[in-house]
């Protein structure tokens, strides 16, 4: 008898994934699995809630993307993303967090003699015409579904952001999706800077859903804690974090580095002019204010390169406590703007460790001490900026910390001494890496089964970075698992710059897929015609707000492993050049399993997202005039022949 084989689930403070597989390859009229969430006290089961289902069967249609579950449409895969978990989809609410959950997962296929029906959970809406409630709203003769295997149970995981030491946090800024096109088009259309518009208000109930529990955390370290704090960060533009630096300058000193520039006309002859640091101007303005009254305990340094090449990148903060001893450091890759907390995808991690927070804080000291020349005016280019070798000789140390039964080590940059840049891309004689990134090489050749990434931009075409690195081992051995998932168009593995002198076009894959990898770049649907193609998908998606989709920069190799296990973040890009030109942190966690998943969880909910959208585009780059046969049709298969082209590649790791 075919039955589900280990099911295994593990979830961060927002979303879980759940992998499972069959004892056989195929089960005979197997239409899908419906899948439970059930709510534990003790071994006791309080609530149980089927996974919520959007997409319709063939035949069917969910022409308004309103949600049922998988009592009505089950799913056609081998592993699953619980996007519910924390966040509501009939109101952009959170669920609480701290909770108990196990799935229990059961195959299903049309109801006939001899199967156990499947108990229909309707999910009753409001018919917008009508105002009537309806049992549901999707057109089409419903399925009637049996069940045809005994269920299977998940182990049980606890949904937290508190993992020993750590209190880990991910926003949930994936804009790319007909859920948040739906609500904006309540009023019936969407409307010119509408979205950026909910991002930006403080209290907004869009921002606060879509930044998750990094705002809190942020709120939290500030509001909870007596002592003092230093911080160095790179951007700040947004109204309500700026407010919670303004509400603590009796206790804070500031290394506020430089963000973007701007085009201004020049007063002759319509020139036009660089004028850098546009994103913190205002924001570098009120602190100078604060910083210059008289008694003022705020300390404010400006860290500007304008135009030089170099960024202060960091985007982190070192709490002491009242006698000025280093007690926890919050760091990641969230910058302090509306698009970094609640339009991006990024993490944000507290470590609550005195250790770490002393090596995050002399590094602090090191920045403060590498005073830089300030531009006159201070959005004028910087041209004598540029880190010291002191600093960077200083930043190449590290020093392991044993913390949670793991072992912790922090990174800082700029660490080559004598460089201005990274060496090209292009050099004959491959460069060797900066310390920080040769340490990841190293960690990323000692992985035995998995290597998962998420990242914005470490380098052109991913040349001298995690991605080259992982993309080389997984050529070299094919049992080896690489998924990652990339958002700057010129950092997608084999990317192509535009060559003038032959004519061509930039190009950049949407999918390098070959043997164990699979890495994809952000993409959205986009294309009117694709989604015309698609049936349910009617509007085309808004991919971001800003430049940055992908923010993070995330590392995690042999999750399943508790002893090989790590993670990786911080500012760091995780390239060459990163290291090279910037002021970066870079946190290296070995054999924290708890933590190691959790960053898990987050990277395949990036990319499971990306990967479908990024697919079925890719499979229409070839301009055929219609679907081809490998085309998603947008609607479930109605026979079982959705299992021999559904993947099992991350679930036979996760149940391994």
């Amino acid at each position: 008898m075919v039955q589900i084989s280990r099911a295994f689930a593990f979830a961060n403070n927002e979303v879980a994934f759940l992998a499972w597989d069959l004892s056989e390859r195929t089960l005979d009229g197997c239409l899908g699995f419906h899948i439970v969430r059930e709510y534990l006290d003790g071994e006791r089961v309080v609530e149980a809630r089927p996974l919520v289902s959007y997409v319709a069967f063939e035949g069917q249609s969910n022409p308004n993307w309103l949600a049922q579950n998988t009592s009505v449409w089950p799913v056609q895969k081998f592993n699953w993303r619980d996007l519910t978990l924390r966040r509501r989809r009939d109101r952009a609410e959170l669920r609480p967090d701290n909770q108990t959950v196990r799935y229990r997962i059961r195959a299903v296929g049309r109801m006939r003699d001899g199967l156990e029906p499947v108990e229909i959970i309707p999910e009753s809406h409001v018919d917008k015409e009508t105002g009537n409630v309806v049992p549901h709203t999707y057109l089409g003769d419903p399925i009637p579904l049996g069940y045809m295997t005994p269920a299977a149970y998940t182990n049980a995981i606890v949904v937290t952001k508190d993992i020993g030491p750590f209190v880990s946090t991910f926003t949930n800024g994936i804009l790319s999706t007909q859920f948040l096109l739906n609500v904006l088009m309540e009023d019936g259309e969407v409307k010119d800077g509408e979205l950026e518009r909910h991002l930006r208000t403080a209290g907004d109930w869009l921002r606060e859903y879509l930044a998750g529990d990094v705002l809190p955390v942020i709120r939290d370290f500030f509001g909870a804690q007596e002592g003092t704090f230093v911080a160095a960060l790179y951007e700040l533009e947004d109204q309500e974090l700026l407010q919670v630096l303004i509400d603590n300058t009796d206790r804070l000193s500031l290394i506020l580095s430089d963000a973007g520039s701007a085009t201004a006309d020049e007063d002759d002859g319509g020139k036009k002019s660089t004028l850098y640091d546009s994103r913190n101007a205002k924001a570098r303005a009120k602190l100078r204010t604060l910083a210059k009254k008289p008694g003022s305990a705020f300390k404010l340094q400006n860290r500007m390169f304008n135009g030089t090449g170099h960024i202060g990148h960091n985007k982190f903060v070192v709490h002491l406590d009242g006698s000025g001893k280093p007690r926890a450091v919050l760091t990641g890759s969230t910058n302090w703007t509306y698009s970094g907390v609640a339009g991006q995808s990024n993490n944000l991690i507290v470590i609550n460790d005195d250790q770490i927070a002393a090596q995050f804080l002399a590094y602090w000291v090191r920045l403060h001490d590498d005073e830089q020349p300030v531009p006159k005016p201070l959005s004028a280019r910087n041209t004598g900026a540029h880190q010291s070798d002191e600093i960077k000789a200083a930043n190449q140390k590290h020093r392991a910390v044993a913390l949670d039964g793991a072992s912790v080590e922090a990174w800082f940059s700029p660490n080559m001494p004598g460089k201005n840049a990274p060496p090209s891309a292009k050099a004959q004689t491959p460069p060797a890496p900066p310390p920080d990134v040769a340490q990841l090489f190293s960690d990323m050749r000692k992985a035995k089964k998995a290597i998962f990434f998420l990242v914005f931009m470490p380098s052109r075409g991913g040349i001298n970075s995690i991605v080259s690195e992982a993309v080389a081992l997984a050529e070299k051995d094919p049992s080896l698992m690489v998924t990652g998932a990339i958002s700057d168009t010129q950092a997608m593995w084999q990317y192509e710059p535009a060559d003038t002198d032959a004519g061509t076009k930039s190009y950049s894959p949407h999918v390098y897929q070959k043997g164990g990898i699979s890495v994809v770049r952000a993409t959205a649907l986009a294309d009117r015609k694709l989604i015309k193609e698609m049936g349910d998908f009617k509007l085309a998606e808004k991919l971001t707000v800003g430049r940055a989709i992908i923010h993070d920069k995330i590392l995690v190799l042999d999750p399943m492993d508790p002893d090989n296990c790590l993670v990786a973040f911080g500012s760091h890009n995780l390239g060459y050049r990163a290291s090279y030109s910037n002021d970066e942190n870079l946190v290296i966690v070995r054999g924290h399993q708890a933590l190691a998943l959790a960053y898990t969880a987050h990277v395949l909910d990036v990319y499971d997202h990306y990967r479908f959208r990024a697919m079925e585009v890719a499979k229409r780059a070839d301009k055929t005039t219609g679907p081809r046969r490998d085309h998603w049709s947008g609607f479930l298969k109605t026979n079982p022949a959705w299992q021999a082209t559904a993947s099992r590649r991350l679930s036979r790791y996760f149940r391994s």
